[in-house]
């Protein structure tokens, strides 16, 4: 959300916008510490978030806070041609590169919770059809191929201690269109089978707290938001409805869930895909984005204040940020490519 929160001591906390000035009354003479929260992982604070100020009675004493903020950073699949790459760049679009570049397809990325691993999957040294996860540093180094299973492999998602990577795969099942929720270690040991719905399992997410993967199934129909425990016990649906939910995204606070779904499409168009969040829970839908055509793959910066996604409003599709409530849409690339399936640094 676009602002900050204010308080004095333990008390309450009061909204104040980017350049604003708030008179909090009725504070008792003496010394008391002011506190600015709400503030993005990317930004800083001076003097500091908590400065002490001594307040003598019928005056006002005032507090000021200087927040400086840099811009975020973005990894992306980019697809300019029959194959793709993984990019990293700047939330303007500035600073593009790409990483271990190959002849074939590298897509589908995921920063790690500690931003030194970008897994992400690439049908490089794969045999027959199919790919596999692969990983490598922010600065192109360090490539290492983590599976090497036949099949479709990817869609890789971190555990929040980054211990573990739950992923997609289509080993157990050679049918068209199925896929399956695997885990591993993160250095592709251990790896386990989680969903067994014989139908096409994709896009985990793990809830920050560790415990639970949130995914999307088309086992009962429609794609539909399911929740599990991290082991793949007790799946569950989130949405029960009629059309197209997929693509789910915790919030790092746990409480809300980012999704894509075609349940407002005029006329039954299913092209026509919107972002949507919702309780953790599956309740109270909220539509946040609204243009023709796709906007879709939704994914939280870690300090829950954006939502960066792909979006086809520009003709092509094209990696966006917004605020966590929709507001303040803003593209991030405009290279004439395919651009989607975007990430945050944490």
């Amino acid at each position: 959300s676009a602002g900050y929160l204010v308080g004095v001591d333990d008390g309450a906390t009061h909204s104040i916008g980017l350049a604003d000035s708030v008179t909090l009354n009725g504070v008792a003479a003496g010394s008391h510490t002011v506190t600015l929260t709400s503030v993005g992982t990317n930004c800083t604070v001076a003097p500091s978030a908590g400065q002490n100020v001594t307040v003598t009675a019928g005056e006002t004493t005032n507090a000021t806070f200087q927040i400086t903020c840099a811009l975020r950073q973005i990894v992306y699949s980019s697809f300019p041609g029959d194959s793709g790459d993984i990019f990293t760049s700047a939330s303007d679009g500035s600073g593009a590169h790409a990483l271990a570049a190959s002849s074939g397809f590298d897509g589908l990325p995921a920063w790690s919770p500690n931003g030194t691993l970008i897994a992400f999957s690439s049908s490089r040294q794969h045999s027959g059809r199919g790919f596999d996860i692969w990983s490598v540093h922010p600065d192109g180094s360090g490539l290492q191929r983590i599976t090497t299973a036949a099949g479709e492999n990817g869609l890789a998602a971190w555990s929040p201690d980054g211990n573990t990577l739950a992923f997609v795969s289509t080993r157990s099942d050679t049918s068209l269109g199925h896929a399956e929720i695997w885990s591993m270690s993160a250095s592709g040991a251990n790896q386990t089978q989680l969903t067994h719905d014989d139908a096409l399992a994709n896009t985990p997410t793990w809830s920050p707290d560790g415990h639970s993967i949130a995914y999307s199934s088309n086992s009962t129909g429609t794609n539909q938001i399911w929740v599990m425990n991290a082991d793949g016990t007790n799946p569950h649906r989130l949405t029960n409805d009629s059309f197209n939910d997929a693509s789910p995204s915790w919030s790092p606070d746990g409480a809300h869930i980012a999704f894509q779904s075609d349940r407002d499409a005029a006329g039954g168009d299913t092209t026509q895909v919107e972002v949507y969040v919702m309780n953790a829970d599956g309740s109270n839908p909220v539509r946040l984005t609204n243009s023709p055509g796709f906007d879709g793959t939704p994914s939280w910066s870690s300090d829950g204040k954006k939502i960066a996604f792909e979006s086809a409003r520009s003709g092509h599709s094209d990696v966006f940020e917004m605020n966590a409530d929709g507001s303040a849409q803003t593209r991030v690339t405009d290279n004439g490519a395919e651009n989607g399936t975007p990430k945050f640094k944490p």
